[in-house]
């Protein structure tokens, strides 16, 4: 059966090295753009919220509330935004749900402190990424940021 919880993580928990070594296998997988393996001080001190299995992580979710400062085409200046900066599935349970029942957990416990939700997503795909977040969990599209190289 998963578990999920909210952990606050700390220096000496042996969460922090099955995170850390989670991150490392994501970046290894290279399939996101401009994704490098967390170091230890952006899960120390953090929120992460877990989907545990046989005491095991099989998926993480960690972001941060900032008070916006600057009127944007979705925010106002003093709302409270949830920044989802990452989720991830070990890769043998993704497509069962997990990364939903994930976000949803999340989703409900920050639901009441926060006037917006955001997420800035990066994948080779994706089209499954969008999938995911607007038809799966209902975020609308606000905006997309298309780069290219001019120098390699």
């Amino acid at each position: 059966m998963i578990e999920y919880k909210k952990v606050r993580v700390t220096a000496d928990d042996c969460i922090l090295e099955e995170l850390m070594r989670l991150s490392k296998v994501w970046a290894e997988e290279n399939c996101c753009p401009a994704y490098y393996e967390n170091d230890a001080k952006e899960f120390v001190d953090h929120d992460v919220y877990l989907a545990i299995e046989d005491e095991h992580i099989i998926a993480y979710a960690l972001g941060h509330i900032s008070v916006q400062e600057e009127e944007t085409s979705f925010n106002k200046i003093g709302e409270k935004a949830f920044e989802l900066d990452e989720i991830y599935v070990v890769h043998t349970y993704r497509n069962k749900g997990i990364g939903k029942d994930l976000y949803r957990f999340l989703e409900k416990d920050i639901w009441d402190s926060v006037d917006v939700i955001g997420v800035t997503a990066t994948s080779y795909q994706y089209n499954r990424l969008l999938k995911f977040y607007i038809d799966e969990l209902g975020l609308q599209f606000n905006h997309a940021l298309l780069t290219k190289r001019t120098h390699q």
